[in-house]
């Protein structure tokens, strides 16, 4: 059979948005609705809390919820904690986070996207992601690890 390329990009697109789309803790709540809205009392991250990977959450449903310990739940905020942490993605160690120009911008980069970038700028609500890349996952990041 044949696909689209259309259709073949937009699977491509949206498997990408999945695995590598990123947003700040904090950025985003869910309402008692169950709704993710934007936080308008976001003010942006701290460089000390920007540094950590357990900042930033995947910005897409979690595809595997975790059974958290009680202790692990205690620590939790519901409303802006109901996203996946990066911190917890396997294989580890495949997102890059760097400090630019003098802490002023944190840059996190997917390492099994390649060319998945996420831009924060701490203490200010502004934070985006770009893609530009060959839409192929980096099969080989298991092994470069």
């Amino acid at each position: 059979t044949h696909i689209k390329e259309e259709v073949r990009l937009t699977g491509t697109i949206a498997m990408i948005d999945r695995e590598a789309a990123v947003a700040p803790r904090g950025a985003y709540i869910r309402n008692p609705l169950g709704q993710v809205i934007v936080n308008h009392s976001f003010r942006g991250l701290e460089v000390s809390e920007g540094k950590k990977l357990s900042s930033y959450f995947h910005f897409t449903p979690s595809l595997n919820p975790k059974k958290k310990s009680l202790l692990e739940k205690a620590a939790l905020d519901p409303s802006i904690d109901f996203l996946d942490s990066l911190e917890h993605d396997i294989p580890r160690g495949s997102w890059s986070l760097q400090l630019e120009q003098g802490d002023s911008v944190l840059i996190l980069r997917s390492l099994l996207w390649l060319g998945m970038t996420f831009y924060h700028v701490p203490l200010t609500p502004l934070h985006g992601h770009l893609y530009i890349g060959t839409g192929e996952r980096n099969l080989d990041l298991p092994f470069m690890i």
